[in-house]
């Protein structure tokens, strides 16, 4: 079958979107379809040989910047429509597709959860007069407008959070949405992991019998940084062996300043951007993500399997993927921080609940093996592709031997 898979950037340094494009793309070659990527950047090393990268071309001019989105959608569907295709799989704000993988989840549901960082009401307010004012927020909305007024594509989510989100703010019709959870690729095993644990840990200043609770995200603000850190000063005092690794970006300087006037600056290492994000897991002995918003986290997986217990909240949709108190635990909020912290203080004062909960966690991650996933995706790709009302103008049908590419695969 002969695939685009239409998304601004390809990358795992640069997000969790940008890294299951990454992913997608090579479970699609794999599976043995011809496939290209209709994107804006691609980093090195991230396509599979035989998959071809048509680049969409945008001027780099400042003033346009705010427009980015729209100008990325329509030079897409120009590059597009130079070649016929029997499945267009867009992945961004773009609207010429047969098929949408939410990788962002609904921009109506985000911007809510974004809202709700801040607790004071003339703070929210604020916020969204700013949005309200910006050309950025109208943009979206005329993206979207394209996406599910002038075009039926099907969607592919992780969550029934998401698949709710769209049908309540996009009035897309339960049928035509398939929910399957995001996997992760097998990676590679740490090589010894008990001594880089060891080393990793000593360069951090962490004792055997400390606990390390790890964060990890690029944006850190929408991912619960500012709760977490007050939650971990709730139970610091009476915890001397918990101590806090913080990764995944360099903005962090208002977050160290936060850690300074908590008091708990000596017990939080911020550690930047960290190249092997395996290394973090097997130094840690929690994973904590209390983020305002995820469509289905790929980070809180990978915690999983490294053998973590996990904290999020109702608000990820990886939260639907385990049991409340057997793999980890779920918050309603990020800001409930009384709970938060308890959280915290059960895992670091239970060695035997931490271990019972990653063996758990590690066993239930097994699920989320990107290979069995590509089944039900490939599944839910031919549904559309076979739509005549899913297909944008020029992209062609569904040619038989998908089904037939497909079952080879999976036998």
């Amino acid at each position: 079958m002969k695939i685009a898979v239409n998304v601004e950037a390809v990358g795992a340094r640069r997000g969790g979107a940008e890294k299951y494009a990454g992913s997608l793309v090579r479970s699609l070659a794999d599976a043995g379809h011809q496939v290209s990527v209709v994107a804006r950047l691609v980093d090195p090393g991230e396509l599979p040989s035989g998959v071809r990268h048509l680049p969409v071309p945008l001027s780099s001019s400042l003033l346009l910047k705010p427009l980015r989105s729209y100008r990325f959608a329509r030079a897409s569907q120009r590059v597009l429509q130079g070649e016929s295709w029997d499945l267009i799989i867009g992945l961004t704000h773009v609207w010429h597709q047969h098929a949408m993988i939410a990788v962002s989840g609904a921009q109506p549901a985000s911007l809510a959860a974004n809202s709700r960082r801040f607790r004071g009401a003339p703070r929210r307010w604020l916020w969204w007069a700013t949005k309200l004012i910006g050309p950025k927020l109208w943009m979206h909305r005329w993206i979207q407008h394209k996406q599910f007024g002038e075009y039926r594509p099907h969607l592919v989510v992780p969550a029934r959070m998401v698949a709710e989100h769209f049908h309540r703010y996009h009035g897309v019709p339960y049928e035509r949405i398939s929910v399957i959870p995001w996997g992760i690729e097998s990676g590679r095993p740490v090589n010894d992991a008990p001594t880089v644990r060891t080393m990793f840990r000593w360069r951090q200043g962490l004792r055997e019998d400390d606990v390390a609770v790890l964060f990890a995200a690029h944006n850190y603000e929408l991912k619960g940084l500012e709760p977490l850190l007050e939650a971990f000063a709730l139970v610091a005092g009476r915890l001397p062996q918990l101590k806090m690794l913080v990764c995944g970006s360099k903005k962090d300087r208002a977050y160290r300043r936060q850690a300074e006037r908590l008091g708990i600056a000596e017990r939080v290492r911020f550690l930047g951007f960290v190249e092997d994000i395996r290394h973090p897991f097997v130094a840690a002995d929690v994973f904590a993500f209390p983020t305002f918003y995820d469509p289905c986290s790929l980070v809180v997986l990978e915690a999983m399997r490294a053998g973590l217990p996990v904290i999020t909240t109702d608000q990820n949709g990886a939260a639907e993927l385990y049991i409340d108190g057997r793999e980890g635990f779920k918050l309603a909020s990020p800001w409930a921080i009384d709970t938060l912290a308890d959280r915290l203080a059960v895992l670091a004062g239970n060695t035997e609940l931490r271990e019972q909960m990653g063996r758990a966690a590690r066993e239930a991650s097994a699920r989320f093996a990107v290979v069995d996933r590509t089944t039900e995706m490939l599944a839910a790709l031919e549904k559309a592709a076979a739509d005549p009302a899913a297909a944008p103008q020029g992209a062609g049908t569904v040619r038989p031997h998908f089904r037939r590419a497909r079952e080879v695969r999976t036998a």
